[in-house]
């Protein structure tokens, strides 16, 4: 799941290679059917962009609310989303982040279920929205729309299920390390040929990993006594990828 990052820009194509694996993800198998529209065939892209309405997000807005009806899909054509579960008590959790050629909208694309979590803006976003009616239409009349749309979401159900494994059996740590290893991915080196993942408070670092703050703040003691990285007042630097990818494989 691409974390949205928090260095300030995003490497381009000669930039950084990936320091681990992210949270729920494993060698790089996963991604394929991910991207709806890199699927499709150009004509069949083209058909959906003349279906779909384009919607613009500001930073924070909401695509769609948990707990409300569903009522279609977004298929993000620029920035990041992320989706988030928030509990009764006010607690959330940061369950994935979503890119340009991610859709919104699951796991439910049909009939009037209620959202089990939300999405929201992280930044400007837009998204082209399928409502239930078109989105029905289209996937009887089109097979190639409707192939790909099924490849996305086992896509997503995969991802979803390494999300939970990785919950369920890695230490807060190794979270972290994951978590880490994922943002430092889409940080530029700096000068000094660093990568370093600006500042984030470690509230925001719970809640995407599901732990406490104060569990945060001893993990990133733990991280930093290791040598996989350094606490500067202003960022974290990933002092050594290869000792944070091991301890994040746990």
């Amino acid at each position: 799941m691409n974390i949205m990052p928090s260095c300030g820009r995003v490497a381009g194509a000669g930039g950084p290679k990936p320091v681990g694996a992210a949270i729920g993800q494993g060698d790089g198998a996963i991604e394929t059917g991910r991207h709806l529209f890199a699927i499709l065939d150009s004509a069949t892209k083209a058909e959906t962009l003349r279906r779909g309405q384009m919607r613009e997000f500001a930073n924070g807005a909401y695509l769609i609310h948990q707990g409300e009806k569903a009522g279609g899909i977004h298929i993000i054509t620029s920035g990041t989303v992320e989706s988030l579960y928030e509990s009764a008590v006010g607690r959330s959790l940061i369950l994935a982040t979503w890119q340009a050629g991610d859709f919104v909208g699951g796991p439910y694309v049909f009939g009037d279920h209620e959202h089990a979590w939300s999405a929201r803006a992280l930044g400007a976003v837009e998204a082209l929205y399928l409502g239930h009616e078109r989105l029905m239409a289209f996937i009887s009349e089109s097979v190639p729309f409707a192939l790909a749309l099924i490849e996305c979401l086992g896509f997503k159900g995969e991802r979803y299920s390494r999300l939970a494994q990785t919950l369920a059996t890695h230490t807060t740590t190794e979270r972290l390390a994951l978590l880490l290893a994922e943002l430092a991915w889409n940080c530029p080196r700096s000068d000094d040929g660093q990568v370093r993942v600006g500042s984030i408070t470690q509230s925001k670092l719970a809640h995407m990993i599901g732990a406490t703050r104060q569990a945060v703040g001893l993990a990133l003691q733990k991280l930093e006594e290791s040598g996989a990285i350094a606490m500067e007042p202003t960022s974290i630097a990933i002092v050594d990828p290869d000792i944070l990818s091991q301890i994040g494989r746990g």
